[in-house]
């Protein structure tokens, strides 16, 4: 009788842990990241004296000091989580010396939109070069590039441009608008109407006009264009 009480209470400390464990494996999953055997059992020595009422939250900044270092792998290694746990033991309270930092440009995290995972991602994880301060040819065309990744998935999130709440209004969805590319322009067959592209303005021959984006380029008439200025 009373040899139960350890042994259920030894029961629910091991299911407590498991419980931990997989909390811990599917936040780091959710963002793309994968622990070492070493870096999950040190987490969970980190997180057993966490109540259960402020464990999302710890995880949560965990997670956030993980993404913030320079990742050069979706694996993430004992000594990255040793860091970002001490980035987060750090109290906001701590008195700053410095008022200002110098941070060389090299330096500078830079991050890289995802199209896949859709979020940013560290340029280390990717299959881009390193910067240099002399670029080549294709450094130049590369940052049109991403300049319009980066305003493409930024006007996918205005309220315009998104989807319908499902059971939203009929009322709802008409004030909404589709993005198109311009591979789908040249890949139908039939009459477009309005349609709304999100793209440059090129002039790639002399004399006519071409709108393009990652997917193609379409000549343009602008014979009948209409040109708005505005007086100072």
């Amino acid at each position: 009788m009373f040899t139960e009480v350890p042994v259920a209470r030894e029961r629910q400390m091991k299911m407590d842990a498991r419980r931990v464990k997989l909390k811990v494996s599917a936040g780091f999953k959710m963002r793309g990241l994968i622990l070492r055997p070493e870096s999950s059992r040190f987490l969970l020595q980190v997180l057993e004296s966490v109540s259960e009422a402020d464990l999302d939250e710890v995880l949560e900044r965990i997670l956030d000091a993980v993404e913030k270092q320079p990742l050069s792998s979706s694996m993430i290694e004992l000594s990255v989580a040793e860091a970002a746990v001490q980035d987060c033991s750090q109290s906001c309270d701590e008195t700053i010396d410095n008022v200002f930092n110098i941070i060389g440009a090299f330096d500078v995290p830079r991050f890289i939109f995802s199209s896949e995972r859709k979020k940013f991602v560290h340029i280390g994880m990717t299959n881009h070069t390193v910067p240099k301060l002399c670029g080549e040819s294709r450094d130049k065309a590369e940052l049109f590039r991403e300049r319009y990744t980066i305003l493409q998935q930024r006007t996918h999130r205005h309220e315009l441009f998104t989807p319908p709440v499902i059971g939203s209004t009929p009322d709802e969805g008409r004030n909404k608008f589709q993005l198109k590319t311009v591979e789908a322009l040249l890949g139908s067959t039939a009459k477009v109407g309005e349609v709304i592209v999100l793209g440059m303005i090129t002039q790639l021959k002399e004399g006519k006009f071409y709108l393009e984006d990652l997917s193609g380029t379409v000549q343009l008439n602008i014979s009948k264009a209409i040109s708005f200025l505005c007086s100072s």
